[in-house]
């Protein structure tokens, strides 16, 4: 995902006259603000301004008491972490987060975007992959593959990510509210078709986050709403970008996205 930005807030050591009694106050994550746990800290995505912070595990396990609903790992939980965590935030820290729209001292009214419920810990099944649905490609697939293709380079070039996000996610929350389900033979053929298409039109590799976004909106065209997932991982730092509904990927594979750690999901 070449678009996001990334930076890690690293703290020393703080003086004694550097912390706040942060027990005594709650913090909530910016409104369009998500985060998730790895095995390092806490990455948060920020799609207000299109970029991916870090916050180290001590700074994560101090900010998860005061911050609601900050995520946390287990593999944080040693013993020098669990000292370290007894004390409060630095105040330069959560005055860095607050000023930056990352934290808010006051809970918003609501959340423009909900981050749907993404699993990566059971069985994956790839739907191009492991289910196929070999079907005949017509002119009229290939206009609609192109046709959604431009749609959304044009959007990722020329409009702001939120807004972008923004419009999957309450397309796809208005196709539930009208009852829509997953037919699994449906979006396979179309997975199909549109896999057989994109090779003559632009490389997967590198193009992540165009790869999922045009197969979201040609599979909305045709009456499929799965999940756009954005996940993670710091081991080394990896940002990526697929389509996924329950325990199926449509346009990835379980061994692509296992080390991943989903940070939204629309």
């Amino acid at each position: 995902m070449p678009r996001s930005k990334s930076r890690i807030l690293k703290h020393t050591g703080p003086t004694p006259s550097d912390r706040t009694s942060a027990s005594h106050r709650r913090y909530f994550l910016g409104e369009l603000v998500f985060a998730c746990a790895t095995r390092h800290g806490v990455v948060l995505l920020d799609l207000k301004c299109n970029r991916y912070l870090a916050v180290g595990c001590l700074d994560s396990l101090s900010l998860s008491e005061c911050v609601e609903g900050f995520p946390r790992n287990e593999h944080w939980a040693d013993s020098a972490a669990q000292t370290q965590a007894r004390n409060s935030p630095q105040t330069r820290l959560l005055e860095s987060l607050v000023d930056g729209g990352i934290l808010a001292a006051e809970k918003p009214a609501t959340r423009d975007i909900v981050c749907a419920d993404i699993a990566l810990d059971g069985d994956l099944v790839s739907i191009g992959e492991e289910i196929m649905e070999k079907c005949y490609v017509r002119a009229t697939d290939v206009v609609s593959f192109l046709i959604h293709f431009l749609g959304s380079a044009a959007s990722l070039r020329c409009r702001p990510l939120r807004s972008v996000v923004r419009r999957v996610y309450r397309r796809r929350c208005a196709a539930i509210a009208s009852g829509y389900t997953f037919n699994l033979s449906r979006a396979s053929e179309l997975v199909d078709k549109f896999r057989s298409i994109r090779p003559y039109v632009f490389l997967a590799r590198d193009n992540c986050l165009l790869h999922a976004l045009a197969l979201v909106n040609y599979l909305a065209a045709h009456g499929e709403f799965p999940a756009w997932v954005f996940g993670v991982t710091t081991d080394p730092w990896t940002a990526h970008s697929w389509v996924q509904q329950e325990r199926f990927l449509l346009d990835s594979s379980p061994e692509a996205v296992c080390s991943l750690e989903p940070i939204l999901a629309v």
